[in-house]
């Protein structure tokens, strides 16, 4: 288990490091995500300041 950790630390924790980053991402822009209702928000404003809606 050493010789695999000495071996392949560095591909393991960058493999950990994009998963986590893909699962922050995808719960940020889940459909009631934080960044989801902001856009949400701002696309509703400019059509009504617009009048399109």
């Amino acid at each position: 288990m050493k010789v695999i950790f000495e071996e392949y630390s560095g591909i393991i924790i960058t493999a950990v490091a994009i998963v986590a980053l893909l699962a922050i991402i995808g719960i940020l822009l889940a459909s009631n995500g934080p960044i989801h209702e902001a856009f949400a928000d701002l696309i509703d404003g400019l059509f009504s300041k617009v009048k399109l809606s």
